[in-house]
């Protein structure tokens, strides 16, 4: 692929690439544009499905979308719930919602929960002083009570991730698994730069079912690393911020001499 190329870096964009991966594509959940006719079709499939801005960030602007057994649909978006007799009645309100904003439909994944509320999964992985891929941070994200949305800045509480898997595996259990999450990510990140060469840290959304097979809810290149903050070990937000801070310094050197030599750097 020509090192060159760029990609749509919008939700849709960054889920159909990832697509293209044989391995990579078993663990991302059906998505596509949030047309009436797709939502109709997720609905009646999954019977529960998110449905985001394709250029959203930080959680806002999601919606919950149900279709019950008894023919009913109902979506929740912050804390406000909706219940509608129709299909056409749901998606009348929800387009208005939408407004020129694009979205897209993803099939829901029905969360591992920590005392009743669903959590997911945040690995931070980044260029290192090297320009190797490393992961660097990996912690869970627990909802708001009111929420569907783990985001930190929207009530969602950063959690050791070994606290929350202790529910699911015996004790000796939980670093293998760690370490195979931490594999995907990795593995996400190096397929990730064929196709954005410029991106120096991808944030990847992992949720676990109930088999505690891991999906690829989104792939964040421009990950918010405030978050590992709330760790106990503090090594690993120094280090976050310390690949950060070289990226970004890299990327004024190039800007200023723009030598051949260099590589092309997004901000993370």
């Amino acid at each position: 692929m020509d090192s060159q190329n760029v990609l749509p870096n919008t939700k849709l964009g960054k889920t159909q690439f990832l697509n293209r991966h044989s391995e990579l594509k078993k663990y991302q959940p059906d998505t596509a544009q949030a047309t009436k006719d797709h939502l109709y079709d997720f609905l009646k499939r999954y019977r529960m499905v998110y449905v985001k801005p394709n250029n959203g960030t930080g959680g806002r602007g999601i919606f919950k979308v149900e279709y019950s057994s008894k023919g009913r649909y109902r979506y929740q978006i912050n804390e406000t719930i909706k219940k509608f007799e129709t299909y056409d009645e749901l998606y009348s309100t929800m387009s208005k919602r939408f407004g020129d904003t694009k979205h897209l439909v993803q099939r829901g994944i029905h969360l591992l929960t920590s005392k009743g509320r669903p959590f997911d999964i945040r690995i931070m992985v980044q260029k290192n002083l090297r320009g190797d891929w490393e992961n660097t941070g990996i912690i869970g994200r627990v909802a708001h009570p009111d929420k569907i949305v783990t985001n930190y800045h929207r009530g969602g509480t950063p959690t050791e991730i070994s606290k929350l898997l202790k529910e699911y595996l015996q004790k000796d259990q939980v670093s293998d698994y760690v370490a195979k999450l931490n594999r995907l990510g990795h593995e996400i990140a190096e397929y990730m730069e064929t196709g954005y060469p410029k991106v120096t840290a991808i944030g990847v959304d992992i949720a676990l079912d109930s088999e505690l097979k891991p999906w690829i809810l989104e792939v964040n290149t421009k990950p918010d690393a405030s978050i590992f903050k709330k760790l106990d070990d503090k090594s690993i937000y120094r280090k976050i911020w310390k690949y950060k801070k070289a990226n970004r310094m890299i990327l004024r050197r190039g800007s200023a001499h723009k030598s051949p030599k260099s590589r092309p750097l997004t901000r993370v």
